[in-house]
């Protein structure tokens, strides 16, 4: 065992032993030095991408986070916000937004921001990707150019803006006497297809008129001409004439949120930039107005004019020329008196053949005033008159006087003045519905009620005392009779030879009636011979003696 260790202990090499040498102390600082550029490079990045800082008001922060909640434009995050807090007075929420660098076109006058949460409503639901996304708020530029000045404080939208700033389409303006049911994302129309939506209304500056901005997407927006009328859906439209009952309506959102429908009357027109159209109540107004100029004129009526509103006819010799568009109070100074001012507008085309003689010299709504004050001074006027006994409505009738004299100064600017008539028949009529009213009045009812009801009570006596005493009375005439009747009837039943004695007894009566004719004539002829029966021969002195 020793010698064979000895061998395998002779065969190992000798160790050597070497020094390590010492790593240099700089080489520990090289990690967080990397790792500071790296954060430096990230901070760098971070504010070097960073864009201006906005402020956006709302109303309230429901679902908005600090540090989490996105601002997005087009769907890209253009943004987040930093900080949410109260303004001085605390009415309104501030949310500060830190906007990246390619983002910095948003702060500018004209961009619209909203928050994106689910909704419902009657045109549908939106949103609902918001459920796992959580809100955000987006962004819209509305009119925004390059000469746009920068912006740092915004109002936010409470309610999302109807349309986005890309969608294709053209904005046309609509003027209306009432906004109804309307507003922002009502649904337009068009041969019953949703063609458009309602962004925005105002008054106008006189406060007279309610201005609408709709916006009638691509394609559809290429059918809106001059020819073009928008009317009023907001509702059931329903009429009874001679066909029966019509019911009318868009649909159902429409008849709950309001809407609005167009349609084209007449061939394609070109339209001006400023082109504003007229709001009708419902399709059968707007079908009823004809294609062509309008004339807009005014009246001053110094009479009562109750009965008269807006959408009455005007007409001339019978034919209905255009409508009524407002009625108001004033008063005239110089006379000392109130009148009433009546706003109408004319449709020269409805007067027909008449017209397309006018037409070839008159070619504007100027020109055609031009001819009315010829036709004033050769007495055209206007002057009230009686549509119905029973409502009291009225209408205005233009019609030629003769023996008025014409005015002084005729202005042929629009609105055209068309001077008026004062109308008796309407006080006459007046005066004698008062008067029939009063004898109406004058009428004893009551004591006719008495007398009528005492008459009444007499009658129902007297019909009782017949029913009481006549009427058994007639019964048993009646029954009697009908016996009697059966009686004959029974022997002409039951007698076989009753005909033959008829008969036999029927020529012994004409044998009397002869004999006794006889009789009657002999009387006649000598009335003595039934005292001393029949005569004998007559004997004279000529006879005596002699035989005959």
């Amino acid at each position: 065992m020793t010698d064979a260790q000895d061998r395998s202990t002779e065969r190992l090499p000798a160790p050597t032993v070497t020094r390590k040498k010492k790593r240099s102390a700089w080489l520990v600082w090289l990690i967080p030095v990397v790792a500071a550029v790296i954060g430096l490079s990230i901070a760098w990045n971070d504010y070097s991408n960073q864009g201006p800082a906005i402020t956006i008001s709302f109303e309230s922060a429901t679902g908005l986070e600090q540090g989490k909640t996105q601002i997005r434009f087009r769907d890209v995050v253009v943004g987040t916000v930093s900080n949410i807090r109260l303004n001085d007075t605390g009415d309104d929420v501030l949310v500060d937004v830190q906007l990246n660098k390619d983002a910095e076109g948003l702060a500018r006058q004209g961009t619209q921001f909203w928050v994106v949460k689910p909704t419902i409503g009657l045109s549908g639901v939106s949103g609902l990707a918001t459920l796992l996304s959580g809100v955000y708020i987006n962004a819209d530029t509305k009119n925004i150019r390059g000469d746009t000045p920068k912006e740092r404080n915004f109002k936010g939208l409470e309610q999302p803006p109807p349309i986005s700033s890309d969608s294709p389409g053209s904005k046309f303006n609509l003027r209306s006497d009432t906004l109804g049911s309307l507003g922002p994302g009502a649904p337009i129309y068009f041969l019953r297809i949703p063609v458009g939506v309602v962004t925005e209304y105002h008054l106008d500056d006189d406060g007279k008129f309610v201005d609408l901005e709709v916006f009638i997407n691509a394609p559809y927006d290429k059918y809106v001409n001059a020819n073009t009328r928008f009317w009023d859906e907001s509702g059931i439209y329903v009429n009874v004439g001679a066909h029966g009952l019509t019911v009318s309506t868009e649909s159902l959102v429409s008849i709950l949120a309001g809407g609005l429908a167009f349609g084209n009357f007449g061939p394609s027109m070109v339209m001006t930039s400023d082109h504003v159209f007229t709001l009708y109540d419902n399709k059968v107004a707007a079908s009823a107005v004809p294609i062509g100029i309008s004339v807009p004129i005014t009246m001053k009526f110094y009479q009562e004019t109750r009965g008269l509103e807006s959408q009455a006819p005007v007409s001339f010799q019978g034919i209905n020329i255009g409508t009524i568009s407002s009625t108001k109070l004033d008063f005239d100074p110089y006379k000392g008196k109130f009148f009433t001012q009546v706003d109408a507008t004319l449709y020269p085309a409805l007067l027909g053949t008449l017209f397309q003689t006018m037409q070839r010299a008159n070619q504007t709504p100027e020109q055609i005033a031009q001819s009315f004050g010829l036709l004033v001074k050769r007495g055209l006027r206007a002057e009230l008159k009686t549509a119905s006994l029973i409502t009291g409505s009225l209408y205005i009738s233009l019609s030629l006087k003769k023996g008025v004299s014409a005015p002084e100064k005729i202005a042929t600017t629009l609105p055209f003045e068309m001077p008026t008539a004062e109308s008796t028949g309407i006080d006459q009529i007046q005066e004698q519905i008062v008067t029939i009213l009063a004898n109406v009045e004058k009428i004893p009812f009551e004591k006719l009620a008495k007398d009528l009801s005492a008459t009444l009570s007499e009658l129902t006596a007297f019909t009782k005392t017949l029913e009481n005493t006549l009427t058994p009375e007639l019964s048993a005439t009646l029954n009697q009779l009908q016996k009697t009747l059966k009686g004959v009837d029974d022997i002409l039943l039951s007698s076989t030879a009753l005909p033959s004695q008829i008969d036999g007894s029927l020529k012994e009566m004409d044998r009397a009636i002869r004999a006794t004719r006889s009789l009657i004539d002999e009387l006649r002829a000598q009335p003595n011979s039934l005292i001393f029966g029949e005569s004998t021969k007559s004997y004279s002195r000529e006879t005596l003696g002699i035989d005959p």
